[in-house]
């Protein structure tokens, strides 16, 4: 496999795990503030290992970075970019839905 086709995949793998809407949520809210598991399971109604199952496809794709503070694992995106592409895609999504 290619150079090329391997940042492409990786690309692909990176949409893949934009592709659910409870992780869009999750990286959401670490965009405004460091989440730790628990409390993202409040936040999103959702039960604490389902949360850490999302995180940890997050995680293994970049876009979050864990920080332990005591015995709480937090959250926060691991590029402040992230906010930005998520900004943009839904812009253009919206602007497409309005035309």
């Amino acid at each position: 496999m290619g150079e090329a086709q391997r940042d492409y995949q990786r690309l692909a793998d990176v949409f893949k795990a934009l592709g659910h809407p409870i992780r869009l949520q999750i990286l959401v809210k670490t965009i405004s503030a460091e989440f730790c598991v628990q409390d993202l399971g409040d936040q999103l109604d959702r039960r604490q290992p389902n949360i850490s199952q999302h995180l940890t496809v997050l995680r293994e794709r970049g876009l979050v970075v864990p920080e332990r503070q005591g015995k709480n694992v937090c959250y926060c995106p691991a590029d402040s970019r992230i906010a930005e592409i998520i900004e943009l895609a839904a812009e253009v999504f919206d602007q497409r839905d309005t035309s």
